[in-house]
């Protein structure tokens, strides 16, 4: 499918996508011209995800690039990358260990 078709299917503006091909978060289509690429299935995909994190989970794009990567590495095993994706994630403050709530 041409961006414009990836666009539509996603509900995200063309704008939005280059700017997710700029940064990383997206990786590019196949080039079929000097101008023009083919995205597939995995793009769309990739895209909600990317849109989660930003949208969702209210991340910056450099902490989603940064999630994203630990889920690309393939170099490790499938619960390290998620373990490390989610160490990646901001962390809300420790519990207060005073607190009735938490005994």
């Amino acid at each position: 499918m041409r961006l414009s078709e990836l666009s539509e299917k996603s509900g995200v503006k063309t704008a939005t996508i280059k700017y997710y091909l700029r940064e990383g978060l997206l990786r590019p289509g196949l080039r079929v011209s000097a101008t023009q690429a083919e995205y597939d299935e995995s793009h769309l995909r990739r895209l909600r995800l990317v849109r989660a994190l930003i949208q969702v989970g209210r991340l910056p794009v450099a902490t989603a690039r940064e999630v994203l990567s630990h889920v690309d590495d393939e170099s490790l095993g499938r619960t390290i990358r998620l373990g490390a994706a989610l160490w990646s994630l901001p962390h809300g403050p420790d519990p207060d260990e005073e607190a009735p709530e938490t005994a």
